[in-house]
């Protein structure tokens, strides 16, 4: 499914923003849904006026739950075996977060490289290519020793 059917299915089925009660009238409460319980409570008895109770009707459909807005299914990627074994045409990768700087950069080269979409990309792939310039630049300048100046 390409991303142009994602977007008609989602928008048919555009869910409306679910605001806790009352939150309007009470700075400290927050935004983030809660049930409303009580006996009186307008938002229970879904009265003319106030914003929308969360229902089923208002899931989204099985074919798109869960997927990237991308329409590819978003897979969690730790290594490069696990890299490889992606199908780039349905999947996108998820790097970790346990992942380091240095295997996370060589993960979004090798991605870049086999057209695989990394959705948490920190480093755009020019900014890669760089980045591994100047490291091994860096290793191939000589370090002046401890009695020894560069002037």
């Amino acid at each position: 499914m390409d991303s142009k059917q994602l977007r008609k299915i989602r928008s048919r089925f555009g869910k409306p923003d679910f605001p806790r009660p009352y939150h309007w009238t009470r700075s400290k409460l927050g935004i983030s849904w809660r049930r409303p319980k009580g006996i009186d409570n307008k938002l229970r008895h879904s009265f003319k006026g106030y914003p929308v109770v969360v229902k089923v009707g208002y899931r989204t459909p099985v074919s798109v739950r869960g997927l990237h807005p991308s329409g590819k299914r978003q897979v969690l990627v730790q290594n490069q075996k696990e890299l490889f074994a992606l199908d780039p045409k349905t999947e996108c990768a998820v790097i970790s977060s346990k992942v380091g700087g240095q295997k996370r950069l060589s993960l979004e080269s090798l991605a870049a490289e086999r057209g695989i979409t990394v959705v948490n990309e920190k480093h755009k792939t020019q900014m890669v290519s760089q980045e591994q310039g100047s490291v091994t630049q860096e290793k191939s300048e000589e370090k002046p020793k401890e009695g020894e100046s560069n002037e």
